[in-house]
């Protein structure tokens, strides 16, 4: 009698065994699937590591080795990880990989710049089966032309610790009148930033837009 129970024992033992290795394999076959469907490792190839933390200045030349930068082709599965959809749509728009920042354990972070009138950054999250978590551009309004304007630049800094700040500074030499002539002493300093943080999940959340105005002393004056 205990023989026969051994030996059923062992029958139920050896079906569960299987029956659990069948799970595992179409677990896997699953896995491998979105993976194949979404080639990320292939794509992230293309980037170069990059340290934190991650400093960008821009308009009036800026600190990015070019070399870094090359021209995504939408013809290709560039296009499975990065969509020009929502990107000013009606403009032929040309965007650039740059660089994968070092911390992949639990995703994957790349650095794109988008070619405007100058290149802008944007940062893009990934899980580990290559589906986007975020896309967030780390521009604020950029620069242009402006009666009075003789400074621009737009920067950008991500941190070891992942948090994310980003602003334009704008220098007026002097506010115009309706006529386009200048206003004594009204020179201003502006500055648009937004702060932020990658989260654990891979996820970028920034803040509201925070407008900051500094004038000199003879402005206050004048307002007055």
């Amino acid at each position: 009698m205990k023989q026969t129970i051994s030996i059923l024992f062992s029958i139920i033992t050896l079906f569960s065994s299987c029956n659990n290795d069948k799970k595992a394999k179409t677990a896997d076959n699953g896995q491998n699937a979105i993976v194949e469907t979404l080639p990320i490792r292939n794509f992230i190839k293309k980037f170069q590591t990059i340290q934190l933390p991650f400093y960008f200045k821009g308009w009036n030349g800026n600190n990015i080795d070019k070399s870094k930068l090359f021209a995504l082709d939408f013809k290709t599965t560039d296009s499975l990880f990065f969509s020009k959809q929502g990107i000013q749509k009606e403009i032929d728009v040309t965007i650039y990989g740059y660089g994968l920042l070092a911390d992949t354990t639990n995703f994957y972070s790349l650095i794109y710049f988008e070619q405007g009138e100058e290149i802008y950054p944007i940062i893009c999250t990934y899980s580990k089966q290559g589906q986007l978590i975020s896309n967030q551009s780390l521009l604020v309004y950029g620069c242009g032309s402006d009666c009075g304007l003789s400074y621009c630049s737009y920067a950008a800094k991500i941190n070891k610790d992942y948090s994310i700040y980003f602003a334009d500074t704008l220098k007026y030499d002097y506010d115009c009148d309706s006529l386009g002539n200048p206003i004594p002493n009204t020179d201003s300093t502006f500055i648009h930033s937004r702060i932020g943080k990658i989260d654990k999940s891979g996820r970028v959340n920034v803040g509201e837009i925070v407008n900051t105005t500094k004038k000199n002393s003879s402005q206050q004056e004048y307002l007055q």
